[in-house]
């Protein structure tokens, strides 16, 4: 099935619907002419098991990291092993490692790999125009580790951030907005009950740093960081 056009030709998700329904195995490649990011989606028989975009994504290594899921020095030797074993092209990716030396569980790293490619996915759908191919039978193997996400899964999570981020969009417009601290907080304040990570981004709000440099600062991607503050 050759499919080429423009996100103005097809909706990102009626693409998704079609290859879902098709059971289609391949990759689709989007450019986004608006900014030049770039962004694949592959599928194996209609179902979703990797998705890239270079704009505003960490690599899965630093995400583990940043959610103090493995230490830096854990995600060093791991990535060292994966060098000696030929590299990520050739030897084993580095959750598959991390699993193998008992620093990750499998359903942790499941739940990783299923939350970068729900992160990357928002990144695209939320693109207004742009070029996409899709390339039918082009699988990088090395990318599958035998964990997919289902199209209607991948259309459901979208739609419910997108919803979400439409509200968030409200009130921080735009991610070069620099945020200060309230030295007078309201009442509700006391109840809330924060974790390591959602603190250590509030640490940033300073009245000096935008969202921007914060994002950079907790590797964290802008829908949850928007989110948190």
């Amino acid at each position: 099935m050759a499919l080429k056009g423009t996100l103005k030709d097809f909706s990102l998700m009626d693409i998704f619907q079609l290859l879902g329904s098709g059971k289609k195995t391949g990759t689709l490649h989007l450019i986004n002419t608006e900014t030049t990011a770039e962004g694949t989606v592959c599928f194996y028989e209609g179902r979703v098991f990797f998705a890239s975009s270079n704009w505003h994504r960490e690599p899965l290594g630093q995400r583990l990291v940043a959610a103090s899921r493995v230490t830096k020095e854990q995600l060093d030797a791991a990535l060292a092993q994966q060098e000696r074993e030929g590299g990520p092209s050739q030897g084993r990716k580095v959750g598959e490692i991390l699993v193998a030396n008992d620093v990750l569980a499998p359903k942790e790293l499941q739940s990783f790999v299923q939350g970068q490619i729900h992160d990357s996915l928002f990144d695209l759908f939320r693109w207004q125009d742009g070029q996409v191919e899709f390339r039918v039978g082009e699988v990088p193997i090395e990318e599958d580790i035998g964990i997919s996400v289902s199209v209607e899964n991948v259309i459901m999570e979208a739609s419910r951030r997108l919803e979400s981020w439409d509200a968030i969009k409200k009130k921080i417009p735009s991610l070069d907005t620099v945020y200060a601290m309230s030295f007078a907080p309201a009442a509700k304040a006391m109840d809330v009950h924060l974790k390591p990570s959602e603190w250590k981004l509030l640490c940033w709000i300073d009245g000096e740093t935008d969202i921007n440099g914060i994002l950079r600062a907790v590797h964290m991607d802008d829908f949850q960081a928007c989110q948190i503050i």
